[in-house]
């Protein structure tokens, strides 16, 4: 009898000591790269905020009072990010892993007193690309939503929202968006973006709307409804495309693969270069000012903690140049 006790005894600790919480936002990081995403992360939501991500600063509430569905929201602010403090939507890929994407920015929002912002469009609120990346735009019918109901409606309000909570004096943000963010970004800013954005950065987007061509949404803006598509608007404002020069893979497993996106290029570096130099020959065509810059990241794949730091040293810069070739970033040590 106490031999069976004793088994179960380790029995009970093993199990606790498996359960037991990363002890860092590092090893947090390591056990989601060890899970399979789409399984780990429920159709509902990520209820949990690990306590790792806790202590650094991370809390999660939901926004249910706009157009669309409820969607949580995860809120960086570490202790060194005053009332000031710049803020900046990191907007997460298509694994809608929120949690991932704002640990991913634990150490530089720390270092650099930012407030970052994460808003978990989840699988059941906003189901499939459509919803997402793509903005809910039309529906099902094709039909087109009223803005208030698309999802790219929701930033704003989620910026006020943040404001509001954590006590800011921001009045504007930056949008930040990797691989399906990037989708979701860069279409934003063409059909109009936000009042309150600041500067917008679309990070290894796996497909782009073409500026020009016969292509319909969510791949061209040919047959927008009147008013939706406004070149002057949309090239002006303040983008940035940015590409890791090794995110070229052309069987990476996320890469959309629709007709339009393989016409766009064999891989996500291809599609990004020749989106940023269909735009230029798009905005001189309709003698319209360009706004938009482009980075190349050096040796970084697919990557979304591999190109934060490069977009915080690329916004630390101030006004970037606009137009041209896509520049080649000097070398971050990791």
């Amino acid at each position: 009898m106490r031999r069976l006790s004793a088994i179960i005894a380790a029995a009970l600790l093993a199990s606790t000591a498996q359960a037991a919480e990363p002890a860092s936002v590092a090893e947090l990081l390591k056990d989601f790269a060890a899970q399979n995403t789409g399984k780990r992360v429920p159709a509902t939501g990520i209820t949990q905020v690990p306590a790792v991500l806790a202590a650094a600063g991370v809390t999660r509430f939901v926004v249910d009072d706009w157009g669309g569905a409820p969607i949580p929201v995860w809120l960086l602010r570490p202790a060194s990010a005053k009332a000031d403090a710049p803020v900046m939507f990191v907007m997460h890929g298509v694994g809608r892993d929120a949690d991932r994407y704002v640990a991913e920015w634990v150490e530089i929002a720390t270092r650099e007193g930012l407030v970052i912002v994460v808003p978990e469009y989840t699988k059941g609120g906003f189901p499939g690309t459509e919803n997402y990346n793509f903005g809910a735009v039309f529906d099902d019918a094709g039909k087109l939503r009223p803005r208030d109901q698309w999802s790219y409606s929701a930033i704003d309000v989620i910026f006020d929202r943040v404001v509001a909570r954590a006590n800011l004096t921001a009045r504007s943000y930056v949008l930040f968006g990797h691989s399906a963010g990037a989708q979701f970004v860069h279409r934003y800013v063409l059909l109009g973006g936000g009042k309150k954005m600041a500067r917008a950065i679309s990070a290894n987007s796996g497909s782009y709307t073409w500026p020009s061509g016969p292509n319909r949404w969510p791949f061209g803006v040919a047959g927008l409804p009147d008013g939706l598509w406004q070149p002057a608007q949309a090239f002006a404002a303040p983008m940035l495309i940015m590409q890791g020069t090794a995110d070229n893979d052309p069987n990476y497993p996320s890469l959309p693969r629709q007709p339009e996106a393989m016409a766009q290029g064999p891989h996500r570096l291809a599609r990004g270069l020749a989106f940023y130099a269909a735009a230029q020959d798009a905005a001189k065509q309709a003698d319209v000012r360009f706004g938009w810059s482009c980075a190349l990241v050096p040796d970084v794949g697919h990557d979304n903690g591999g190109m934060a730091p490069y977009a915080i040293r690329l916004l630390r810069a101030g006004p970037l140049p606009t137009g041209g070739e896509c520049l080649l970033q000097a070398k971050i040590p990791r």
